[in-house]
């Protein structure tokens, strides 16, 4: 465009425009992708979260239970459970055993249980929680 006065012609050409529009669809790309990778990593710390408490819930069952009923209803063994309702998903392993050397934590000439409360959702485990049992 011949513009002999420059006030009259101001503004961006079209080729300029069309530059600018390719610059920034090619940085949208990358920071769209930040996008999803957030999105996944929330999903992936809602999961924990839930993992953990899950186990910390069946720990505290455990410590209720011998608390009321004494440490001898606490019976060793493996129990798998598979969850169902909100906790689709999700295993919960709890291993109750009683070591032939004792446990850090168990006091000499005590009786103690190593218990170990792990969560997992599909292959991937996502918490475990270990604590000594007391026979005082």
């Amino acid at each position: 465009m011949n513009c002999p006065d420059r006030k009259c012609c101001s503004g961006f050409t079209l080729l300029e425009l069309i530059a600018v529009i390719v610059i920034l669809a090619i940085a949208a790309v990358p920071i769209s992708g930040l996008f999803t990778k957030a999105s996944l990593s929330l999903l992936e710390n809602r999961s924990i979260q839930t993992a953990t408490q899950l186990a910390q819930e069946q720990a505290e069952l455990i410590l209720g239970r011998r608390r009321t009923q004494g440490f001898a209803s606490i019976i060793t063994g493996t129990y798998p459970e598979v969850l169902a309702g909100n906790y689709t998903g999700f295993n919960r392993t709890t291993s109750i055993s009683q070591p032939v050397t004792a446990p850090a934590g168990c006091p000499a000439g005590a009786l103690c249980d190593l218990v170990t409360v792990s969560v997992d959702k599909g292959a991937s485990p996502l918490s475990e929680i270990t604590f000594v049992l007391v026979d005082y």
